[in-house]
This record gives structure tokens, C-alpha cells and sequence, in this order.
């Protein structure tokens, strides 16, 4: 009986230690928990990229399995910085850039420096260098890499635009870009609208940078203050929250339901053909085009006063770190490695019809670059590289496109005057951000 006890106990304690290390059976493969928007069970473009490569890589990595939980974009930052201070989050996260900020003050995001990049030849490391990869530069440790890189601008119907005699090439001004808008807006018998000219969102839920901000930045070096102060009711502010306001309740273009449109709604009615032009980022380009063709979906680059240069887009996107306090850190820094390697990054531009993780990598893919329905890849390309302005990372700017919305919706829906309504945003962003 003595024997039988000890061995019960033994078996105790070896189930306590491997519950207690993490410790898997014989043959079990260990889990890698990932947090995305993207479903790679999904039939959308980026979702099959995605697919691919975890197929890859659990092919070339049998003792690994990648797990992924996805969650909604909008609120998949704030869950994870929560999940952070509980002790609970995923291995993986992919960081909305906006909040990226936040997310390294807070420390959450593993060294990947130590983890892969310093084994890097310096070739390697310098043709990723960049503003996104800056971005992710902690105090001289890399911590994450902007895998899912996004170029905010006009997205527009080609169908719609040729049907109206209309070269895209010639929107190089504010004025041409609300011409333009006019001529695409049809009506039908009864004076009611069948198709808009320009299709904004102004919801505070899932909120995309909005035309007011390309504009601003055609006559102020950024929205921000040094200190992290709003610095939205100048005069650049002013005029371009009025133009965009003015494209729904003067000129009639943008339809009235955009005060509380989300992005996805906006998207909704872009495929639907109830909308002609968008403000639109690049990375849903292949998304839309699965749904309307190939070739009927364009992107172009901002408009600007004197039509001599775009003005400034953001550039945005995901940025893909390591869990700081994961128990299988190499593992999971493993797959990131993988996702941003030279092969997952062909498959992320060919498949996904996305933006490389290399910028010049699309010099290399001819045959793809060459197609005239991977036209607004390079548009956005360029656009990152020569009319871009990325969000500051040395404070937080979480809420801005929120604020600005809710100015828009203030102007539309009750008159207020745009001066004031920004005034009011700034206040609201410095009292959510304690400034």
C-alpha cells in the first residue's frame, strides 16, 4: 500500500510540474496564441496570405502550432494593453499604430533585436529601414515590425469614372477633387440621389483618418503639438474641416447618413456602386476588388492647393510584436521572423494584394508591379515614400480620429461653427489623454 502511494504521489507531482512549466506531452505540439483582425480561415485576399504562412510555417515547424484568436480591429489594441496588465495576453499581437505608443510605454512588446534581428547582415536590415520600421525602435531595440502596412487616400470606382469622362490624373486640387465629385453624383427623375460623388464616415466607432487631415497637412507640419497638444483649430484646421463638411451640406456629394457611418459601412456602399470615390486605405484594395472586379477599383493620391504635389496621407498599418511577458517568446518571435521573411513577404504582396514589408521588394516583382490591376500597390508605395505623415510615437494620440469625427458630425448635424467644434475636440482629446 506504502508502494501504491509513492507512486500516486510521484504521479501528483509530475502532472503538478508540467501544469506548472507549461511542459507538453510527448508528440503535442505547442501552441502559439496570436490576436489579428484577419481570419485565416477567411476567403479575403490578406486572410489567405495569412493562411499560407501559417501553413509554412507549421509545416517547416511540426512541433509548433499557430493559434489564432481573432478579434475586432478597432478594439483589439486597448483588450490587449489590458490583458498585458492581467497577466493573460496572447504570444502574438498585432498593434494598431496609432496606439503603438502606448503599447511600448507600457512594455509590453518583447526584444526582437536579441530574438532574430542582430543575426540580420546589415544589408538585410538596412533596406527595411524606414519611418514604420523607426516606429518600432525602442530605445534602441527593435520590438516590433509594420507587417500590414496601410497608405490612407482616395479609393475610387474606375467603372464610374471613365463612365463620366473623368482621368483620375487630372484630380490634383481640392477644387478638381470637389468637380469631380459634382460630375459623379447622379440623381435620378425624382431629384433623389442613386449615386454619391464622394463617400466620407463620420461615426466615432471604427474610425478612419478622414480628407480633413491630407488637407491640414498641406499647410501645417502635423496636427500635433511638440508636447502632444491637439493642434487642430488653426486656420489650415478650420478651412479643411469646413471643405469637408461643406462636400455633404452645400455641395451635395457625400451623402447626409455619413454622420454615423463606420468605415465598414462606407466600404458597403463602395461595393454596392452607391458610392463613386471614398476616403479609403490601400489595404483594402484587394478585398474590394474580389468583390467588384479587378480592374474597377483605383487608388490615388491626395490633391493638394496648388496641384503641384500630393499632400501628405498617413501612413499607417499593423505592427506585429512578441508578448514581454510570454512563456515561449522564441517561439513566438520564431513566427514573426517568418511572417516578415522574404518568401511570406511575396506571398503577402502577390496573394494578399498588399503593400511588402521590404519597400523596394515590388521592384523585384515585375510580372505582379506590371498588371494594371496592381496599380494602386505602387500608388500607395509611393505614396509612403514621397507624401506620408505618420502619427507621433513619443506620446499618445489615441482618440484623435474619434474627436474629429464627432467635430464633423457637429458641423453637419447642428450648424456649429468648425472653428468651435475644434476647439471642442481639443479639449476632449487633451482630457481623454490627461494633457
Amino acid at each position: 500500500m506504502k508502494s501504491l502511494h509513492r507512486h500516486m504521489a510521484g504521479t501528483i507531482i509530475a502532472l503538478i510540474a508540467t501544469v506548472t512549466l507549461g511542459w507538453a506531452s510527448p508528440g503535442s505540439a505547442q501552441t502559439i496564441r496570436m490576436w489579428t483582425f484577419l481570419n485565416p480561415a477567411g476567403t479575403a485576399p490578406r486572410e489567405k496570405a495569412l493562411a499560407e504562412m501559417i501553413r509554412g510555417f507549421e509545416a517547416a515547424n511540426p512541433s509548433m502550432k499557430i493559434a489564432v484568436e481573432q478579434q475586432v480591429w478597432s478594439q483589439m489594441t486597448p483588450k490587449f494593453l489590458a490583458a498585458h496588465n492581467a497577466g493573460s495576453a496572447p504570444d502574438i499581437i498585432w498593434a494598431e499604430n496609432d496606439q503603438l505608443g502606448d503599447v511600448l510605454r507600457a512594455g509590453a512588446l518583447a526584444d526582437l533585436s536579441s530574438a532574430f534581428i542582430d543575426k540580420w547582415p546589415a544589408p538585410k536590415i538596412k533596406e527595411r529601414t524606414d519611418a514604420l520600421w523607426n516606429r518600432c525602435t525602442d530605445k534602441g531595440k527593435v520590438r516590433c515590425l509594420v507587417m500590414s502596412r496601410n497608405y490612407v487616400s482616395i479609393l475610387y470606382r474606375k467603372d464610374f469614372l471613365r463612365e463620366a469622362g473623368i482621368n483620375p490624373a487630372s484630380i490634383t486640387t481640392w477644387e478638381t477633387l470637389r468637380v469631380a465629385a459634382q460630375k459623379l453624383t447622379l440623381k435620378d427623375n425624382t431629384g433623389a440621389v442613386r449615386r454619391w460623388g464622394y463617400g466620407q464616415q463620420f461615426s466615432e466607432n471604427q474610425a478612419d483618418p478622414q480628407l480633413m487631415i491630407p488637407m491640414m497637412l498641406g499647410k501645417q507640419p502635423s496636427i500635433f503639438q511638440d508636447a502632444g497638444k491637439a493642434n487642430f483649430a488653426t486656420p489650415a484646421g478650420v478651412e479643411a474641416l469646413r471643405f469637408q463638411t461643406d462636400l455633404v451640406t452645400k455641395d451635395g456629394v457625400t451623402p447626409p447618413q455619413a454622420v454615423s457611418w463606420t468605415v465598414e459601412d462606407l466600404y458597403d456602399q463602395f461595393i454596392a456602386g452607391r458610392i463613386a470615390m471614398i476616403t479609403g486605405g490601400s489595404v483594402r484594395v484587394s478585398t474590394l476588388q474580389d468583390k467588384i472586379g479587378k480592374d474597377n477599383v483605383g487608388l490615388m493620391l491626395w490633391p493638394s492647393f496648388d496641384g503641384k504635389k500630393a499632400s501628405p496621407g498617413l501612413s499607417a498599418g499593423w505592427s506585429v510584436g512578441v508578448w514581454e511577458k510570454s512563456k515561449i517568446k522564441d517561439a513566438a518571435a520564431k513566427f514573426v521572423e517568418h511572417m516578415t521573411s522574404d518568401s511570406s513577404d511575396r506571398l503577402w504582396v502577390a496573394v494578399g494584394g498588399q503593400l511588402p514589408f521590404v519597400p523596394n521588394l515590388l521592384v523585384d516583382m515585375k510580372e505582379f508591379s506590371s498588371k494594371p490591376e496592381n496599380a494602386a500597390v505602387g500608388v500607395a508605395a509611393q505614396g509612403i515614400s514621397t507624401a506620408s505623415w505618420v502619427t507621433p510615437i513619443d506620446y499618445s494620440v489615441s482618440g484623435f480620429r474619434q474627436v474629429l469625427n464627432k467635430a464633423a458630425q457637429q458641423v453637419i448635424t447642428s450648424g456649429v461653427d468648425p472653428k468651435a467644434a475644434l476647439e471642442e475636440a481639443e479639449k476632449t482629446f487633451a482630457r481623454q489623454n490627461s494633457r
